[in-house]
């Protein structure tokens, strides 16, 4: 034996915990299989807290079998730092082609629905551009350039809006849920960020005329004024999408 050789770094806590889940996720499959359980009808899925054990677990999963994967991460927490820590999880996995089912859980608040778990999990594929399932509202933060809260009151009109036709819109319009629409505060982002959507507005910010261009598949059609501007882009909406998504089969 060589006396000037160096023994093995001792492994951490962290990496043995990783490496005896995984082990034993593998090993539960084959154990199921020799008993008679069908390759293609075993899930993997491991119970990860941690959103760097979740990233690490899943990846030596992925690399060293062809199980489905089952996402999520376990006990994420309540309300923000629960959403958040999924979100973070999934997108790093989902985005390197690994998972195939997944899950958000959170705690919720006492008494309330559990939709909410449901509802993240949409909105965490659909921005990962993996499934849609309602239209999006692309809408600026505000700044300087836009003092007054019409911008944030008119994207909350369109998203209650959307919101609300939904369940008609679903089966009478295939497709809508990939819907794009963009409500902009001001002339500097407005503009752009309005033509890269499906249908968008571009309201007037702080000394700016008060008129909004409606842009269209990038196209300006339209210039708004007046009182009823909320009424009358919700009017444009419904038009584009009746024009768009009405000839595609749904059920009238």
């Amino acid at each position: 034996m060589d006396a000037n050789a160096r023994a093995p770094e001792p492994r951490s806590a962290r990496e043995v915990t990783i490496e005896a889940m995984v082990a034993s996720a593998l090993r539960s499959a084959e154990l199921a299989e020799a008993l008679g359980l069908p390759h293609d009808r075993i899930v993997l899925s491991a119970k990860v807290s941690s959103v760097p054990d979740l990233v690490e677990v899943y990846r030596r999963l992925a690399a060293r079998c062809d199980y489905p994967l089952h996402l999520g991460l376990t006990e994420a927490g309540m309300g923000d730092r629960g959403i958040v820590a999924s979100a973070a999880g999934l997108a790093i996995l989902l985005a390197e082609g690994i998972g195939d089912t997944i899950r958000v859980s959170l705690t919720p608040d006492p008494g309330a629905p559990r939709e909410r778990e449901v509802e993240v999990a949409q909105h965490i594929l659909q921005v990962m551009g993996l499934r849609s399932f309602a239209p999006q509202v692309s809408a600026c933060p505000g700044c300087g350039r836009t003092t007054s809260t019409f911008f944030q009151e008119l994207a909350r009109s369109v998203a209650d809006h959307l919101r609300a036709k939904m369940p008609e819109w679903r089966d009478r319009y295939p497709g809508v849920e990939e819907l794009r629409v963009a409500v902009m505060g001001c002339v500097v982002n407005g503009p752009g960020e309005s033509k890269h959507a499906d249908i968008g507005i571009s309201l007037p910010g702080t000394f700016e005329e008060p008129v909004a261009p409606v842009y269209v598949e990038g196209r300006l059609v339209r210039t708004l004024r007046g009182s009823d501007l909320t009424e009358a882009f919700l009017a444009l909406l419904d038009e584009y999408v009746e024009a768009r998504f009405g000839g595609r089969g749904g059920k009238s």
